[in-house]
């Protein structure tokens, strides 16, 4: 976060860019613009205004790195772990070119890769809005703090939606998109000045299915979530910051509203409506006969059975071949849900405030009523989360019990991201003793690519048992308080077993020298002597962790699939998320 004096920097910083443009906006002919590389235009204006930028915001926090889009060198930043400003110092340079006015300004600041700071700036109006003290305001005609006054988003009726898409970046995929959410209004405006506006009321949605960088909209993700709205990417989680080549997935932006349709999320692809409707009413049927459904989550594909049949709870231990004290992880549509299981703590109800839906599980004492009874087994306590892929939420919507969902593969290997993982695993013929497989939802890979982080909140302080996406440092700012790892051997959570994800090959930690018949899972640059090296899988070669994380279960199946007998792994710096990778590899490797 920022002070208030760094505030009103920032507010002077963003005048000061604001006249550049300005000056060059009422001279500019076509004669001054060039093409980048990726063919996108350059003006002067980009550059002068870059210049301000960059030596402003080196001068008022020194120690903070920063990425723009006119600044090339800074698109290797690689230490994505610490916070950075993400700067774009015209976006909208079509509209700039074009005489019209909605170009803007935009600064973000990201900690903990998501957006803490935002000020966007509309030179052409004198026009500032920013995030500040977790509230959104507006500035206009005027640079003086004091006259700032604060904007919030509108609730969104569903029955009268109105949206915004980008003028200049239409596809097939948003007029699919807006042909199934049938908005009563779409307005056409291009730049981030979008976000502005849905912060302000003055719409609902922001559907983006064309590319955008990080630097198009960070500025105004952290106004519009400060507004009381937020920004989604299509795997249903907030859109995160300091991704490969800083390039986003598509999104969706949108004001206030408890729930997001599953459907506005997952048909930001491009999918067949008919054929998911028709998934849908099959997987539920299947879960209802008490048979198992594998379905896609966004951290790994999931084994789901209905949660209030025993009988269907056994058919997962039995296909799997899963150790019956290794208990399961429930999976409900909400909150409010989630209460009816759980006892709900402080630490609880702030970590799902801020996580849910998403890759977080809670780990509560058990309610005492039929369904907790069975969904814990007995047991006095209950791990729960609220999943935020699309397609998981509706299919839990519809059955309208927690559905029990382990990850789809057989106990102890390596954990699917792919449904073709799970139909290795189980196939060909996807039934055993006291179990069937049914139906397989095969809807893409899964976007964080390992396990929901889980906590267990029954205790005056968290305990992490195990890491994930949501990581250690995110938990303990959320709750200002020291997060503790686990002291005894207890089995409450998955994940805790010492021999875990495991690939038939041997796994070796932090390798350097070749052994025989190796693959190797690197990252970064790979070395020379690996080079030739046909058995190889490249976790990240720009050493970012979020792919890394990703792709880390396909790379262990892949080396597997090779027939080497030792896997060996190059060092992965352990902050971040990179502590969770490492505590899978650290598992994979155990053989007991």
């Amino acid at each position: 976060m920022i002070n208030s004096k760094q505030l009103i920097n920032m507010i002077n910083l963003a005048k000061e860019c604001n006249l550049c443009a300005m000056s060059f906006f009422r001279q500019l002919d076509n004669t001054q613009v060039i093409f980048k590389k990726d063919e996108s235009p350059l003006t002067k204006a980009d550059i002068e205004v870059n210049k301000i930028a960059i030596n402003g915001l080196k001068k008022n926090f020194p120690n903070i790195s920063i990425v723009s889009e006119e600044l090339e060198s800074s698109h290797n930043f690689l230490e994505n772990d610490k916070p950075f400003w993400l700067v774009d110092p015209i976006d909208g340079t079509k509209e700039f070119i074009n005489k019209n006015p909605n170009f803007t300004v935009n600064f973000a600041l990201i900690k903990n890769n998501l957006p803490v700071f935002g000020l966007i700036a509309q030179p052409f109006t004198d026009t500032i809005w920013y995030s500040f003290g977790g509230k959104a305001w507006k500035i206009e005609k005027d640079y003086k703090i004091e006259k700032s006054e604060q904007i919030q988003c509108s609730k969104i009726n569903y029955n009268k939606i109105s949206t915004f898409s980008s003028s200049s970046h239409r596809s097939k995929e948003l007029e699919d998109w807006i042909t199934l959410v049938k908005p009563q209004k779409d307005i056409n405006i291009g730049s981030s000045i979008k976000f502005c506006h849905l912060a302000e009321g003055k719409a609902d949605l922001y559907p983006r299915t064309s590319p955008t960088m990080e630097w198009d909209i960070a500025a105004g993700h952290s106004i519009l979530k400060a507004a009381g709205g937020n920004v989604y990417c299509d795997a249903g989680l907030e859109m995160r910051y300091g991704k490969v080549n800083f390039k986003n997935t598509n999104f969706l932006a949108f004001g206030k509203t408890p729930y997001l349709p599953p459907k506005f999320l997952l048909f930001l692809n491009k999918h067949d409506v008919d054929k998911y409707e028709n998934d849908l009413v099959q997987a539920k049927n299947e879960l209802v006969k008490q048979n198992l459904v594998a379905f896609p989550t966004e951290t790994v594909y999931g084994l789901g059975a209905i949660g209030s049949s025993k009988k269907a709870i056994r058919s997962i231990y039995a296909a799997k071949r899963r150790p019956s004290n290794n208990p399961l992880i429930a999976h409900t549509f909400s909150k409010k849900e989630a209460e009816k299981y759980i006892e709900f703590t402080e630490i609880a109800n702030v970590l799902a405030n801020n996580f849910w839906p998403g890759p977080l599980t809670i780990v509560g004492q058990t309610k005492k009523n039929k369904i907790s009874n069975i969904l814990s087994q007995g047991k006095s306590t209950l791990a729960i989360r609220v999943p935020s892929h699309p397609l998981a939420m509706d299919l839990i919507k519809r059955v309208n019990v927690p559905i029990l969902a382990p990850s789809a593969n057989l106990s102890g290997g390596v954990s699917p991201t792919k449904a073709g993982h799970v139909k290795k695993d189980f196939g060909p013929h996807f039934k055993g003793k006291g179990w069937t497989l049914s139906k397989i939802l095969d809807y893409e890979t899964s976007y964080v690519g390992i396990e929901s982080t889980v906590v267990d909140c029954r205790g005056e302080k968290p305990i992490i048992l195990r890491h994930g996406y949501i990581t250690k440092e995110m938990i303990s700012e959320i709750l200002e308080t020291e997060v503790l790892d686990p002291n005894d051997d207890e089995l409450i959570s998955p994940g805790l077993l010492k021999s875990h994800y495991s690939p038939k090959a041997d796994v070796f930690l932090d390798q350097k020298i070749s052994m025989e018949n190796a693959g190797w899972l690197t990252f970064g640059n790979t070395p020379k002597s690996l080079q030739k090296n046909k058995n190889l899988f490249n976790l990240s070669p720009s050493k970012n962790l979020f792919q890394a994380c990703c792709l880390l279960y396909s790379g262990l199946r892949y080396l597997d699939s090779k027939g080497v007998k030792n896997i060996q792994v190059m060092p992965i710096p352990n902050i971040g998320i990179g502590v969770a990778i490492n505590d899978r590899l650290q598992r994979a490797s155990c053989k007991l």
